[in-house]
């Protein structure tokens, strides 16, 4: 006890030096010629204190959480200093960001119902984080990359029954892609070849979502924003290659979603950055890039929490066009339906608080459809599904509002879009916004689709 004491001693006091050090820089007469020397030394530093943290479920988020607070303090700090927190266009933004958050808020407190719907959410929020972080505990899989028996262990994955099955073998899919990584020669055939080649079809999309999951972790480490754009652009090609090399035809899509997800939950300066190399290195990347941007949102702790922030703020702020704003609303109506499918009165409060803004694009009701196709190709004949879709809310007008909005389209999209993807082997499309009537007309013409 005592030598642990004192090794957490050393480590905060090392800490604390560390960041005098880099605060001292700041008032360095070359420092001040050079203030993105010192971001660009801080940034890794950031990082790796993330990663250590990733360790603790409770303490990563966190940090997280006040990391995002801080920085927004900061800021409205500066944007008041500077003034431009008094300008129509600021005033604008902001009234509008406080009315979604109204929205958010009496989403969740409205009434006595709404709060335990609420407190459900959380706990799927964290159950679903959980599953996908500790799969290794849950299976007995061995850690550090080692090698195990990848059939026994999707066996005990299917074994934890409808719902904790789909997330067990995304984070399967991650920590069977590591035992590929870090020895010495090129990752090839990870779900094509080997143990991977009698995997029921039904696991593939989750597995390659967790490949994904474990490809862009270990390649985003490696470059940091003050990077040059020659070594921005090598990474995305890097992982252009190793989903090529690793994915089963048909499947590529759901590797790439996984890149914006990483990317934004645990390296959120890096978005812009990368969907700005991403048109020249691999086109075919961005949209689903966004959807998976999206779909971290709805894990991100800021807006873990109902009614505590409303997730449709970033929505709003973030997407810098069109493609992006469509492809995050899928995203995050994709992680929503997914994570609370057990209770579809969850999905009734998000319909019924933000009905406006859902109507206005397809793209919601989208991310509804594909996330129902994926979850049904997962889990066959899943309960969950069944009763989500016979749901009807008391209310008339809420009523109508699910079965145009949510209801129908799923049901479409369970018993004829979903047949047609399967046949044709695209299931990974659903990882990305796009009108899937047009998506299977296509193949029903002979002009194909998906990714060349």
């Amino acid at each position: 006890m005592l030598e642990l004491t004192r090794s957490a001693i050393s480590y905060s006091w090392a800490m604390s030096l560390f960041g005098t050090q880099q605060l001292a820089k700041l008032f360095m007469p070359d420092e001040l010629r050079a203030p993105a020397r010192v971001k660009a030394d801080l940034y890794p530093v950031t990082q790796a204190f993330k990663n250590e943290l990733n360790n603790n479920n409770y303490i990563f988020a966190a940090f997280l959480l006040g990391d995002d607070a801080q920085r927004g303090l900061i800021d409205i700090t500066f944007d008041s200093l500077e003034l431009r927190a008094f300008t129509p266009s600021y005033l604008e933004k902001l009234t509008r960001n406080l009315s979604i958050q109204w929205k958010e808020t009496c989403r969740v407190f409205s009434s006595a119902e709404n709060v335990r719907l609420g407190w459900e959410e959380l706990q799927n929020n964290f159950e679903v984080f959980k599953l996908v972080k500790n799969v290794s505990q849950q299976l007995n899989i061995p850690s550090k990359g080692q090698d195990f028996d990848l059939l026994a262990a999707i066996d005990k994955a299917y074994a934890l029954g409808q719902f904790p099955d789909l997330w067990a073998v995304e984070g399967l899919g991650h920590d069977y892609a590591m035992t590929f990584w870090g020895k010495g020669r090129p990752i090839r055939g990870v779900l094509t070849e080997g143990q991977a080649t009698a995997l029921p079809q039904k696991s593939l999309t989750m597995m390659h979502a967790g490949m994904g999951l474990a490809f862009a972790s270990q390649l985003l480490n490696t470059i940091t924003p003050y990077s040059s754009p020659s070594q921005i652009k090598g990474v995305l090609q890097e992982y252009a290659t190793l989903v090529k090399n690793n994915s089963r035809k048909g499947y590529e899509g759901v590797v790439y979603e996984s890149l914006g997800l990483v990317t934004r939950f645990w390296h959120e300066p890096m978005v812009h950055i990368l969907d700005r190399y991403m048109l020249e290195v691999e086109p075919e990347m961005v949209s689903y890039f966004w959807h998976g941007v999206g779909r971290a949102l709805y894990f991100f702790p800021t807006y873990f929490v109902p009614g505590l922030l409303s997730v449709w703020i970033p929505l709003e702020e973030e997407p810098p066009y069109e493609l992006a704003s469509q492809n995050m609303i899928a995203g995050l109506a994709w992680a929503t339906t997914l994570v609370d499918l057990r209770q579809p009165q969850i999905m009734e409060t998000v319909l019924n608080s933000y009905s406006g803004i859902i109507s206005r694009t397809p793209a919601f009701t989208n991310g509804v459809m594909s996330a129902l196709i994926m979850a049904g190709d997962v889990t066959p004949g899943d309960d969950y599904i069944r009763l989500f879709l016979e749901y009807k809310p008391i209310d008339s007008q809420a009523a109508e509002l699910w079965d145009r909005l949510i209801a129908g389209p799923a049901r479409d999209a369970i018993q004829r879009i979903y047949p047609v993807l399967k046949e044709q082997h695209q299931l990974g499309e659903v990882f990305r916004y796009q009108d899937l009537s047009q998506l299977i007309g296509r193949f029903s013409h002979g002009t194909g689709g998906g990714l060349q």
